[in-house]
């Protein structure tokens, strides 16, 4: 009988840990709690007392937490393999990521201003030759000039300031396309995230206008609603049509940017005319600083992933506070077993203490336990807590000794030991090593066999306790310096990757900037020549082949350089991003992010639907919202649960993954 139920033990361990290893947090916990209840009702059938019962209970309990957590803890260690070696692979098309991305960002500067200045030039010259009126056609060429000199400027590689909410305003008064304009701004500020957008959607809407309804009327709206800020742009419709200007990207490009400040973007046909609206969350405190999420870059080297904008926001209750999932599991788990072996072995048959001392032990065992939860967090109050049970014991108001009350549960304030030693400096631990050492030989010392100078054997156990005890924290040390010393090679080879990366986009950005010198640039040139000399067809031609080079550039830099996917990386989610069209919000600083979590972060992406996606970097973790299907939520579950965090799931297949750092 004994040897089929350590067989049953041992297959119920193992079915245990291949759930936690194979499976959800979710799925381990019931079989967990199955294994439990299994055993408590093999004990109660074989006629144990209510008591052996409960004891029978807390032990499976407890020994079923520390396998849980040791799958756990082998599940995640396996994902961040996977993850690890999925981004070593990846290295070697990180440079491919990088140039495609600044390819994407250049294409995204280019048509938001180049195009937009050469098609003004060519609608206002070809509407000043359809009218004799000698002042039309010099303002024309005088608008000619000066767009032509700033488009130059721009393909020739200079940067400006993100523009704001004021910037719209001289946009609209420089407009030279014929047809009236009415204009109203009561939005005061906005995001510089938002004021850019904003800035775009007017702009992109202006020059449609140009092309697809010359002479139309229009009208621009920017304007401030309770925690939303609006734009429009409408027209009533124009005889003059000027498609073949245009590039063939302007609205899919628009409504990415749109979406990736969490707003949303519509355009169509409207009472004759056409209509584009954006709308965007506006909060209605101070606007938020940061660097502007679109427009034209800074200057210097291009950046290596996607700019973060917005302030770090506070994760959602559900998600972090997930602790079973996590880390923090081991910890509660420890608690768990420490609760089990002490409360549930005392109510086993032959359990010592009796079981009629439980309710006077119980209280104690759970102090002395309960504190192993904080014994990363709160290091020092965590053993002060623990050791706090044995002076009880001292004073003679429990029915065991205090010496055999610690021997019975010394491995606690060794697993704390542990704790100090791989996670907090030497100077804590040695004080922590003398303080068990203390209380644990003064104990010892005050037992009911020990005769003599107690004072001296008091010393004498103590340092005998202290030097039993240290091991326990020199594991700790050893564990945390081979932990830290991990991370410093992986921060340096990070550290590394990002400098070459640097060089890769700078090469890159230079490349393409100096191919624009060489050809589009020549037709900036000619255009300034020919205003400047009078001739409004030669301006319209300049300007027309103009637009058809820029047509090719914009081609060829949204062309992907390779021919698989994006790599697992924050640049390849960039590409990832602007070849779906979907807009990803960046919030809060990603510098540092660990290269398994930048694995999770991408597939996380990868899974999701939709425009609208937002990656959160938190100083607990990263956190990613948007849509997704119900297999693709079944995936993202595993996902998240393989990196110790959660999946939340709302109304309209909206979810939020939580990747833990």
């Amino acid at each position: 009988m004994t040897s089929v139920l350590l067989w049953c033990v041992l297959l119920g361990v193992a079915l245990l840990y291949g759930a936690a290893v194979r499976g959800t947090a979710g799925i381990t916990v019931a079989v967990a709690a199955g294994l439990v209840a299994a055993a408590t009702v093999v004990a109660a059938v074989r006629g144990w007392p209510p008591e052996a019962s409960a004891g029978v209970a807390l032990s499976a309990g407890g020994v079923g937490a520390v396998v849980w957590a040791l799958g756990r803890a082998h599940r995640r260690r396996r994902t961040r393999r996977e993850a690890l070696a999925a981004h070593r692979v990846a290295r070697a098309r990180a440079g491919e990521a990088v140039a495609d991305a600044v390819r994407l960002r250049m294409a995204a500067e280019l048509h938001d201003t180049a195009a937009h200045r050469l098609t003004g030039i060519a609608v206002g010259a070809a509407s000043a030759r359809l009218v004799a009126y000698p002042a039309l056609g010099e303002s024309a060429l005088r608008h000619a000039g000066e767009a032509a000199g700033l488009a130059r400027a721009e393909l020739a590689g200079a940067r400006a300031a993100a523009p704001g909410l004021a910037a719209i305003d001289t946009l609209v008064e420089d407009w030279a396309v014929p047809g009236g304009v009415r204009y109203r701004r009561t939005a005061a500020a906005a995001s510089p995230e938002i004021a850019a957008a904003a800035y775009r959607v007017v702009r992109e809407a202006l020059t449609n206008a140009a092309r697809y309804a010359t002479g139309a009327r229009l009208e621009i709206a920017v304007l401030a609603g309770p925690g939303r800020l609006t734009v429009e742009v409408s027209d009533t419709g124009g005889g003059g049509k000027h498609g073949d200007l245009g590039t063939g990207h302007g609205l899919s490009g628009l409504a990415t940017t749109v979406a990736a400040c969490g707003g949303t973007l519509t355009a169509g046909p409207d009472t004759g005319g056409w209509t584009v609206r954006a709308a965007f969350p506006a909060p209605t405190g101070p606007a938020p600083t940061g660097p502007a999420p679109t427009g034209p870059a800074p200057t210097g080297p291009a950046p290596i992933g996607p700019a973060p904008i917005g302030p770090v926001p506070a994760g959602p209750a559900p998600l972090r506070g997930a602790w079973w999932r996590g880390r923090r599991a081991w910890d509660a788990a420890l608690a768990g077993l420490a609760v089990a072996l002490t409360m549930g072995a005392s109510l086993l048959p032959g359990g010592t203490p009796a079981p009629r001392d439980f309710l006077v032990l119980g209280p104690l065992f759970v102090l002395h336990a309960l504190p192993l939860w904080w014994r990363v967090r709160r290091p020092g109050w965590s053993l002060a807590a623990m050791l706090s049970i044995y002076p009880v014991a001292m004073a003679g108001w429990t029915p065991t000794p205090a010496g055999d009350l610690f021997l019975w549960a010394w491995w606690v304030e060794l697993a704390q030991l542990y704790a100090f030693g791989a996670h907090h400096p030497r100077r804590k631990g040695v004080l922590a090593i003398v303080a068990v050492g203390l209380v644990g030989g003064l104990a010892l010392a005050l037992g009911p066999g020990i005769s003599g100078n107690r004072t001296a054997v008091w010393a004498v156990l103590a340092a005998a306790v202290a030097l039993l005890s240290a091991p326990a924290w020199a594991a700790g040390v050893l564990v945390g310096g081979a932990r830290a010393r991990r991370r410093a090679a992986e921060t340096a080879e990070r550290d590394l990757l990002r400098g070459r990366l640097a060089d890769v986009a700078r090469g890159e950005r230079e490349r393409i900037a100096e191919g624009l010198r060489g050809t589009a640039v020549r037709h900036a040139d000619a255009v300034v020549a020919a205003a400047g000399k009078g001739d409004l067809q030669a301006v319209l031609d300049a300007a027309r082949a103009g637009i058809d080079t820029l047509r090719r550039l914009l081609d060829e830099l949204r062309r992907p350089a390779g021919a698989d996917g994006p790599p697992p990386t924050l640049a390849g989610l960039e590409v990832l991003a602007a070849r779906r069209q979907a807009g990803v919000r960046h919030v809060g600083d990603f510098g540092g992010l660990a290269p398994e979590l930048e694995v999770g972060v991408f597939r996380a992406v990868e899974e999701l639907a939709g425009e609208r996606i937002t990656v959160s970097y938190l100083p607990e973790g990263v956190l990613v919202e948007g849509t997704a299907a119900r297999r693709a939520r079944r995936r993202l579950h595993a996902l998240a649960d393989g990196y110790g965090g959660a999946l939340a799931t709302g109304g309209r297949d909206d979810v939020r993954v939580w990747l833990p750092r």
